[in-house]
């Protein structure tokens, strides 16, 4: 059960290891910007590792969609843009960042691509041997996520037209994988 000063403790780690990374963040860094004592931080998560590992990537968020096959690609990119807009952190865009700034990145790449493989590839019903769409899907949404929080690469394009042009393209590699199927 977490209490006010673990979630702001958890918060402070999500910003400041998605702005800096693992290795540039310390456990002062946390404590000063969650507004707790580093003693704190250290009773809660026993260390900057354990820590780090809390706040990775959820893939927690591909269960949520309650959305039909057909309508799927939109409603990934539909949720990297409200993400945007409410100014919150965005999963796909840590991905890149955890296993880079892991203090084991072997480790790290191995349990996330697994963790969001097997989700994407359960949510789209891909049973391919390299999980191929599932690859593919996963890809192109941690691009997409990376490139509108870091890149800006789609600011200005009216949010609407966003999701139909890029839900599309994600949407081709959903479709592929139902036809691979039949």
């Amino acid at each position: 059960m977490s209490g006010p000063s673990q979630e702001a403790i958890l918060g402070a780690a999500r910003r400041l290891f998605g702005e800096r990374g693992y290795r540039a963040v310390t456990v002062r860094d946390i404590a000063a910007e969650a507004g707790v004592s580093a003693a704190l931080v250290m009773k809660h998560f026993i260390s900057k590792d354990k820590l780090f590992a809390a706040v990775q990537p959820d893939e927690s968020l591909l269960t949520e969609l309650d959305v039909p096959t057909s309508e799927l690609g939109s409603a990934l990119v539909f949720r990297v843009l409200m993400r945007r807009e409410r100014g919150m952190q965005e999963p796909w865009a840590m991905i890149p960042f955890s296993v880079h700034d892991s203090p084991d990145p072997d480790a790290a790449r191995t349990e996330l691509r697994e963790r969001y493989l097997g989700a994407i590839a359960r949510l789209i019903g891909d049973a391919t041997p390299d999980r191929r769409f599932a690859s593919t899907v996963t890809a192109l949404m941690t691009g997409f996520g990376e490139t509108v929080r870091t890149l800006g690469l789609f600011d200005g394009w009216d949010f609407d037209d966003l999701v139909a042009h890029y839900g599309a393209i994600v949407q081709a590699q959903i479709d592929a994988c139902a036809d691979a199927r039949e």
